[in-house]
């Protein structure tokens, strides 16, 4: 059974107030294709419009998709972060002999970037250490004793591989320190049995210098990716002892190079 409905439609002439019937407007050809309109509708080709409309989609979802891995990527390869370290140290060198061992702590800023891949990365820090030197010597009928403290800016430029299928990482850079302020002592004790008599104690008879070049090579562990422990080594090989400045006999022809080793523990963000 064929159902017809008919339905009255009337619209409005262009040209004046009179309204036409459905009957007189143009008829729809029998080609059955789509209506081709006219230069008043901007959809007049649908298939065109559908091309134009999957093009405009793609570009902004790939320029999405581009700013997003851009964004991902720099957080992904520029990682900023906290670390503190501990550890002991002592000095190397001609007429070091006395020099014990002392201690260090410290804390700063590190950077962690991405170099070349995704194993290669440059670490510099920005360290804020305080070191602590003791020195004693037997010399038969006194004892020489003395101590040197410094506080530091330090900055290790590390060159960091990370083996990520063990979660190990190894590095070696260049270790700059900058002396904030420092302190010595030297004193000179009768042995008991020996002779007798007071200490004689002196202050800043010796000098330390203003700055430290040193290498330092570097061995870690990734607890997770954002937390990682290491042991550093340090060797400096400039006298920590400024020689223009030091009037103290005992320390005159010495070279003081410092060599310490601290365990750390980074927080990167």
């Amino acid at each position: 059974m064929v159902l017809a409905l008919s339905t009255s439609a009337f619209a409005q002439s262009d040209s004046d107030d009179e309204w036409v019937s459905a009957d007189s407007a143009p008829a729809a050809t029998s080609s059955g294709e789509a209506y081709d309109g006219t230069n008043d509708s901007e959809f007049a080709n649908d298939e065109e419009y559908a091309r134009a409309y999957a093009r405009y989609k793609t570009q902004t979802t790939s320029r999405s998709e581009i700013s997003k891995q851009r964004s991902e990527g720099f957080s992904q390869s520029v990682f900023l972060g906290a670390r503190l370290q501990g550890g002991f140290n002592t000095f190397l060198g001609s007429n070091s002999e006395g020099w014990g061992a002392g201690w260090n702590a410290g804390a700063g800023l590190i950077i962690k970037i991405s170099m070349f891949t995704k194993n290669f990365s440059l670490v510099p820090e920005l360290t804020f250490n305080y070191r602590h030197y003791g020195y004693e010597k037997d010399m038969d009928v006194y004892t020489n004793k003395a101590k040197l403290n410094i506080m530091l800016f330090e900055l290790p430029i590390m060159f960091r591989y990370t083996f990520d299928q063990y979660d190990f990482f190894v590095a070696a850079g260049l270790h700059l320190g900058l002396k904030l302020m420092g302190d010595t002592e030297f004193s000179s004790e009768a042995n008991s049995g020996v002779v007798t008599g007071s200490v004689d104690k002196s202050t800043n008879t010796f000098v330390s210098t203003n700055m430290e070049v040193g290498l330092a090579i570097q061995g870690g562990y990734m607890l997770t990716r954002n937390v990682h422990i290491d042991l550093r080594i340090v060797q400096s090989f400039t006298n920590l002892l400024n020689q223009g400045l030091t009037v103290e006999e005992s320390f005159m022809k010495s070279t003081l190079l410092t060599f310490y080793t601290n365990v750390g523990i980074s927080f990167l963000f």
